[in-house]
């Protein structure tokens, strides 16, 4: 099974490589992101703490590129409260990895669902 998400997982950064669109690149990130926090919680409710670290430190990853790719000159306050919430996103997927604390995630899965869904209409919108 996971030889097949492997492959699937490549062709999709392959066919995200060949766009113009940068917003389809960031809603691509945020849509994997959302996916990572709800595995995320979703073995913390089986009882795979491993599961769910594994799953946290690549959704803190997205969330960290994420941030890395904000355009602080001229996104102004959009730049600066994004800037905030995936700071919160990393937060709470630190806090699962070094102490085993589930507290914030699931609000961090509330953020990445609102910031998801603006950028799904944005996307939507210019296509």
């Amino acid at each position: 099974m996971t030889i097949k998400n492997n492959k699937y997982t490549k062709s999709d950064n392959a066919q995200l490589l060949g766009t113009k669109d940068p917003k389809e690149i960031v809603y691509q990130l945020l849509n994997g992101l959302n996916k990572k926090l709800e595995l995320t919680i979703n073995a913390i409710d089986k009882g795979e703490i491993e599961i769910a670290k594994e799953n946290a430190l690549k959704a803190q990853n997205i969330a960290f590129a994420l941030r890395k790719s904000l355009d602080r000159e001229n996104g102004g306050e959009v730049a600066e409260g994004l800037d905030f919430l995936y700071g919160h996103i990393h937060f709470a997927t630190d806090k699962l990895i070094k102490s085993n604390k589930k507290d914030y995630l699931q609000n961090a899965l509330f953020v990445s669902s609102e910031i998801l869904s603006g950028w799904k209409g944005l996307v939507n919108k210019i296509a």
